[in-house]
């Protein structure tokens, strides 16, 4: 099973963006188990298995840009449904707090003057094939070409930074959709940006460096921050759930 999954990896990203679209969209809560079964089969693939770090982060990129681009190519989905159906509810509302539509109908939804969801979708295609060219073999990728990723990547953490608060403490709503893209947009850049410290594509200084290496403790310090920013706005309504 392990060896069919290693083999056919490339297929795994595919898949479950055919699935989280067209099967799985109408409850956010199934797109959500198909995130979690993913990630945990992508975990399950690489488990003992000596990868170049080339090839472990290429996988990463897959999975992560896939996830990201199924939940914009939804939001777009779910705008277009908005606009055309006034009344229509869309699959990530949930309660008065966990609620989408408020922040798709917003201004800062299109913030350069047409839906964020068109740039997710084009930004994580960008990594996707980025992260195929490596796994296809591409070998020895310019600097340039891993300084125009990471400035990809940059330039998207820092917009999700601002779509952040901009829902949570201006909207005052949460998509659960958008905190996908936080979430896999915070970890590719981690990921992204210590393969480059490792390989000298980019240089911060030795002390910056070092620090940034930790990857994995800056991806959960960030989800950590996330969460708790998400349970301090909406502390009252959280505990008032048990």
């Amino acid at each position: 099973m392990i060896a069919i999954l290693r083999r056919y990896f490339v297929l795994l990203p595919i898949l479950y963006l055919f699935v989280a679209v067209f099967v799985a969209r109408s409850k956010v809560e199934y797109v959500y188990l198909a995130v979690i079964t993913l990630i945990a089969l992508t975990v399950l693939a690489q488990h003992r298995q000596k990868l170049k770090p080339e090839v472990f982060l290429a996988q990463w990129m897959t999975v992560l840009a896939v996830i990201g681009i199924s939940a914009a190519f939804i939001l777009s989905i779910e705008k277009i449904d908005i606009l055309t159906q006034p009344d229509h509810d869309p699959s990530c509302s949930l309660s008065p707090i966990v609620a989408c539509s408020p922040i798709i109908a917003s201004p800062q939804a299109s913030a350069f003057g047409f839906a964020n969801s068109f740039i997710g979708i084009f930004g994580f295609t960008a990594v996707f094939v980025a992260g195929m060219t490596i796994l296809a073999g591409a070998a020895k990728l310019h600097k340039t070409w891993w300084r125009t990723l990471l400035g990809g990547i940059v330039f998207g953490a820092g917009f999700c930074t601002w779509l952040f608060y901009q829902g949570v403490f201006e909207i005052g709503k949460l998509c659960l959709y958008c905190m996908l893209v936080w979430l896999v947009t915070f970890a590719l850049l981690w990921l992204v940006t210590a393969y480059c410290i490792q390989h000298k594509y980019i240089n911060l200084g030795e002390k910056l460096n070092k620090l940034l290496s930790y990857k994995y403790e800056f991806i959960v310090s960030t989800y950590v921050l996330i969460f708790m920013l998400l349970f301090y706005r909406w502390s009252d309504y959280w505990l008032s759930l048990f």
